[in-house]
């Protein structure tokens, strides 16, 4: 169903005339006349101001996708078996440990410029007292 289609049958369920649909998101009649008939589409603030109203999620609304039953999901134990498969690749892991051997080196440099403004500080003002 195209969401011209969907629109119109939401407004319909919901008993809403055209008019008291657009005061609900401050646009005008014609504006929601033309978006039913497919002559135009609403921007993105006006899509998720429909789908809060409608209670419906955006991929429902406008790609008329249904949204997963919860007897129908994966547990969760196959969602991280998915997610560690995908995310956790050997590539990714080398990624990881030399972005944290750059922030070693890094914090490194930075104590020791620390140590050695410390060091030229006291050579040229003394142990403060």
């Amino acid at each position: 169903m195209e969401f011209h289609d969907k629109l119109y049958q939401l407004r319909k369920q919901k008993g809403l005339s055209q008019e008291e649909l657009a005061n609900r998101l401050n646009v005008s009649r014609q504006t929601v006349s033309k978006w039913e008939l497919g002559d135009s589409t609403p921007d993105m603030e006006k899509l998720t101001a429909i789908s809060n109203l409608f209670v419906i999620s955006l991929d429902e609304l406008v790609m008329d996708k249904i949204p997963m039953e919860t007897g129908k999901s994966a547990d969760k134990s196959e969602i991280i078996n998915e997610l560690q498969q995908k995310v956790l690749t050997e590539e990714n892991k080398k990624k990881a440990k030399r972005g944290l051997k750059i922030t070693a080196i890094l914090f490194g440099i930075l104590v020791l410029i620390d140590m050695i403004s410390m060091i030229v500080y006291f050579g040229l003002y003394g142990f403060p007292k």
